[in-house]
C-alpha cells in the first residue's frame, strides 16, 4: 500500500471515529439538526475515504507513445524509361522527363502519355 493511501485510510478512520463519538455525545451542538447533519456528512466522507483507499480504482497501464513513421513514398515507373520514380518527383532522375507536365493553353496538369489535353484539346506532343 502506498504511503498516501495509508494516510487517507487513517484520516478516513479518524473521521468515522469522531463522527460516531460526536453522535453519541451529550454535546448541545451535536443534538441540533445542523449538528446531526454535519456528523452524518463527516461520517459519510470518512467511509468514502476508507473505501477508496482500501479498494483503489484501477488505472490503465501507461500506454506507450507510438510515433508514426512517415510511410514510404509509393514508387511508379517513368513513362519514358520505365525506371522506378517516386510519386513526389517532378522529373525522372534517370532520363530527365517532366513527370507532371502542364498544358501550355489551360495551365492544368496532364499526364506524360497524353497527346492532347483532356481539358482544352490542345495538342501536347511536339511534331
Amino acid at each position: 500500500m502506498k504511503p498516501g493511501r495509508i494516510i487517507g485510510f487513517i484520516l478516513g478512520s479518524a473521521l468515522i471515529y469522531f463522527s460516531v463519538g460526536a453522535y453519541f455525545s451529550n454535546e448541545a451542538a451535536a443534538q441540533t439538526d445542523t449538528g446531526r447533519i454535519m456528523i452524518y456528512v463527516a461520517g459519510a466522507f470518512g467511509i468514502l475515504m476508507v473505501i477508496s483507499n482500501l479498494f483503489p480504482a484501477k488505472t490503465p497501464q501507461t500506454m506507450q507513445t507510438v510515433i508514426p513513421q512517415t510511410p514510404p513514398q509509393p514508387s511508379l515507373s517513368c513513362p519514358t524509361c520505365q525506371k522506378p520514380v517516386e510519386v513526389s518527383f517532378q522529373h525522372c532522375p534517370h532520363c530527365g522527363v517532366n513527370l507532371h507536365p502542364i498544358c501550355p493553353n489551360c495551365k492544368k496538369e496532364v499526364s506524360v502519355e497524353f497527346k492532347v489535353c483532356p481539358y482544352c484539346a490542345t495538342s501536347l506532343k511536339e511534331e
